[in-house]
C-alpha cells in the first residue's frame, strides 16, 4: 500500500488502532484482541487485522501501555532445568518465541525441581519485576501455596496440579507412554523394560508408569514389576547405566519403553556397546521428540508432546490472566502423537525422519 492510499492521517510509522481498524473494517477492540494476542478472534478477521497492521507499518506504544497498566512487559519462566540439549530447553526456546511475538521479555529461572527453587521462583525477589509467572512444578503441592493466596497471575506447567483456581497447560503423559506401550506390544514385544518408571519419583513418572501398565491390560498381559527400574536423574548416563544392570542382573527384555527421549538415548548407546542389536532383538522408544532424537542411530521411535502448541497455549493463558485476573481457571492438555523410527521398526527411518 502506498502513502496516498493510506488512510486520512496515517503516515507511516505513526499509524493508529483507529487506523487499523478502519482499514480492516472491524473495530477497535478486535484490533487490540488479535495484536495483544487476547480475546478469541477467527482466524478470517485475524488475518484482515494482521493485513492491515503490516501495511499501514503500525507499531503499538508498549511503554505507554504498559505505564497506564501498570505492567512491565516481562514474565517468567521457571523449569527444573536446562540442559543443551533436552525437553525444558527446547520447550523455553519456544516459550521465548510465543512471549516475543506479543512484545514480552522472558526471565527464565532453573529450580532444580527442589521445594526450595520453586518457592524462589514463586515469591522471589524477581517476581515483582514479572507480570506473571509459568511455572514447570515438580515439588510444591497445594499447602506450598496455601499462605501464598492470591498468587500474581501464574500458570502451572507440567502434571503437578496446584489447585482448582490456577490455570495449567500439560501434556498427556499418560497417553503417551500408553501410546509407546501399545506401539510396543503391536510389534509382538512382551517383555518391556521401563526405565525411569518409579511413580515415587514424580508426577510424569506416576503417570507415564499408569498408562503403561493400562496399555499391558488392555492388551492382556501380565504386568512384571521386575521390568520397572528407577533411573534418578533422567539423563543419557542413567539410561546407559540401567540397561547395563538389567543385562548384568539377568533380565531378559525385549523392549525398552523410557519416560523420556535423554534416558531411552543412553539405553541405545548401552544395547551398542553390549553387542545387542536395535531394533532385530531390543526396540527402544521414548517420549519427548527432542532434537537429538532424530539424530541416533537408528533413529528414536518417541511421543512428540507438541511443545510448540504447549509453548503458544501457556503464553496465551498467562498473558489472558494477566488482563483478566479474575476469569476462571483453565486446564488444557496437549495430545502427543507416536513418531515411529527405526529404533522399533525398521526401514521407518525412511518414512518419519
Amino acid at each position: 500500500m502506498t502513502a496516498r492510499s493510506r488512510p486520512e492521517g496515517a503516515r507511516a510509522g505513526q499509524a493508529t488502532l483507529h487506523d487499523v481498524a478502519r482499514l480492516a473494517g472491524v473495530s477497535i477492540k478486535t484490533v487490540s484482541e488479535v495484536v495483544n494476542r487476547t480475546g478469541r478472534v477467527t482466524p478470517a478477521t485475524t488475518a484482515r487485522v494482521e493485513s492491515a497492521v503490516a501495511a499501514l507499518a503500525y507499531q503499538p506504544n508498549l511503554s505507554a501501555r504498559r505505564l497506564r497498566r501498570g505492567t512491565t512487559g516481562v514474565i517468567g519462566l521457571a523449569v527444573p532445568e536446562l540442559s543443551m540439549s533436552g525437553y525444558f530447553n527446547e520447550l523455553s526456546a519456544l516459550i521465548v518465541r510465543a512471549a516475543a511475538a506479543r512484545g514480552l521479555t522472558v526471565l527464565i529461572e532453573q529450580t532444580d525441581g527442589t521445594r526450595e527453587g520453586e518457592l524462589r521462583a514463586l515469591s522471589g525477589p524477581r517476581r515483582s519485576v514479572m507480570d506473571g509467572l509459568l511455572l514447570n512444578a515438580t515439588a510444591l503441592d497445594e499447602q506450598d501455596l496455601a499462605d501464598r493466596l492470591p498468587l500474581p497471575p501464574t500458570v502451572v506447567l507440567g502434571e503437578r496440579r496446584l489447585g482448582a483456581g490456577l490455570d495449567h497447560v500439560t501434556f498427556r503423559n499418560e497417553e503417551a507412554a500408553r501410546l509407546v506401550a501399545e506401539h510396543l506390544v503391536g510389534l509382538g514385544r512382551r517383555r518391556i523394560l521401563v526405565l525411569g518408571g518409579d511413580p515415587t519419583t514424580s508426577a510424569s513418572a506416576a503417570r507415564r508408569l499408569d498408562g503403561h501398565r493400562a496399555a499391558l491390560e488392555a492388551a492382556g498381559l501380565p504386568f512384571d514389576p521386575e521390568l520397572v527400574r528407577d533411573v534418578g536423574l533422567w539423563d543419557h548416563d542413567a539410561g546407559h547405566a540401567a540397561v547395563v544392570r538389567a543385562r548384568r542382573d539377568g533380565l531378559r527384555f525385549d523392549a525398552v519403553a523410557a519416560v523420556n527421549d535423554s534416558i531411552a538415548i543412553g539405553a541405545l548407546r548401552a544395547l551398542h556397546d553390549e553387542g545387542v542389536a536395535v531394533p532385530d532383538e531390543v526396540a527402544v522408544a521414548g517420549i519427548d521428540d527432542i532434537v537429538d532424537a532424530r539424530f541416533t542411530f537408528p533413529r528414536l521411535t518417541t511421543v512428540d508432546p507438541r511443545r510448540d502448541e504447549l509453548a503458544e497455549r501457556a503464553v496465551r493463558a498467562l498473558t489472558e490472566r494477566i488482563a483478566d485476573p479474575t476469569r476462571p481457571a483453565v486446564v488444557q492438555e496437549i495430545e502427543g502423537y507416536l513418531r515411529v523410527r527405526g529404533s522399533t521398526l525398521a526401514g521407518a527411518d525412511r518414512r518419519d525422519p
